[in-house]
């Protein structure tokens, strides 16, 4: 009995068997593969819906001060600062990769840009502007936020009526805006895991050394009204409401790459090489917000040739139904899945909003 036995078992030794955490190791890349692409479309989604806040608006300072002659000219430098809301929706939906718990709610968006501005008489003014955000990191907790753009905008504005008193100056303003950029989340975060796998618990860590980043080509044709005070020539107070129309395409295309360990599986050490992942994993494509509407207050101080501008804009946009232009490569995004936020705003028209303080120094001659 002994020997048929032990040579059963011998037999069972020498077969080969699968090794030690190979099936979680293929779900653990599959869990990563799906968040990653969830991440592609989520930022394009709430990207469309909130950059056009922080894109250039019709003119800057009161304009009560336009002059009926032809020729005066100003200069100046600008900082403008946008909160942009529900940033945390980037990693809504996501089951491995963490992101919902350290990215900020509020996003914050400098932008630096330089404003010129031309006398044409009769109350009438072309403007101009040109903004960035130099290729700088925002550090959220633990997490990378690399932004970067370049914009250029167009105005026309013209006094109407002269303020008089307590009667305020009437100026209306036509604006016209390019606006490119890119934007990515993610790089160099890592992170612990748990995740329970067919009943069986694995723990280690996930590292993205590049990750989905959203990119935008903009246009938008700003119309403006404006009621502008002129208080002893030095103090000028305004308050106005504009609407912004815009085009183009708010897309995702790249390539990710994340590192992946399996350090236990039931708390026995897994004793497996580290995983690399890399992918292109989505292209999606989806337009703007349609419209945006900008009432906003504001603040001229003059000093001689200087005006110092503080302006506030509590920016609303809004967005009809998002695109499905999804490629090949989004492969495992599930366009039905109510858990991801693609399904959450593609179900009808949706507002997002945002406050958006301007702050100028000009030299007016």
């Amino acid at each position: 009995m002994r020997r048929p036995l032990l040579a059963a078992l011998a037999i069972a030794l020498l077969l080969p068997t699968a090794p030690a955490g190979a099936a979680e190791s293929d779900e653990l890349i599959g869990l990563l593969r799906n968040d990653l692409t969830a991440i592609g479309v989520n930022m394009p989604v709430w990207m469309s819906q909130h950059i056009t806040a922080v894109m250039p608006s019709t003119g800057l300072g009161a304009g009560s001060g336009l002059s009926d002659d032809s020729g005066a000219f100003t200069f100046g430098v600008m900082t403008r600062l946008g909160l942009l809301n529900n940033f945390k929706d980037v990693g809504y939906g996501l089951e491995l990769v963490d992101l919902e718990g350290p990215l900020p709610n509020l996003m914050p968006w400098p932008q630096l840009g330089v404003v010129f501005g031309f006398g044409l008489g009769d109350g009438l003014e072309l403007g101009a502007d040109v903004q960035f955000i130099p290729n700088l990191d925002i550090a959220g907790d633990g997490i990378n936020l690399k932004a970067g753009l370049f914009s250029i905008g167009a105005t026309l504005r013209w006094r109407v009526t002269k303020a008089d008193g307590a009667l305020p100056a009437l100026v209306l303003g036509l604006g016209a805006s390019y606006y490119r950029g890119s934007f990515e989340v993610g790089v160099g975060y890592e992170r612990p895991y748990s995740e329970t796998l067919d009943g069986h618990t694995a723990t280690g860590t996930y590292r993205l050394d590049s990750a989905p980043a959203v990119n935008w080509s903009l246009f938008q044709a700003n119309p403006e009204v404006r009621l502008a005070w002129d208080i002893g020539g030095v103090l000028r107070p305004y308050v106005g409401i504009g609407v912004g129309f815009a085009g183009g395409s708010v897309s995702n295309e790249v390539n990710v790459k994340a590192h992946l360990t399996i350090d236990t599986i039931d708390g026995a050490p897994a004793n497996q090489d580290p995983i690399t992942y890399s992918e292109n994993v989505v292209s999606f494509s989806t337009t703007p917000a349609l419209y945006t509407l900008r009432p906003h207050i504001g603040l001229d101080l003059v000093l001689g040739v200087v005006a110092i501008t503080l302006q506030a804009d509590f920016a609303v946009m809004g967005k009809d139904k998002l695109n499905t232009d999804f490629s090949s490569a989004a492969g495992s995004f599930d366009t039905s899945d109510p858990n991801f936020l693609f399904n959450q705003n593609q179900r009808g028209s949706q507002s997002d909003g945002a406050v958006v303080v301007t702050a100028a120094v000009r030299a007016q001659f």
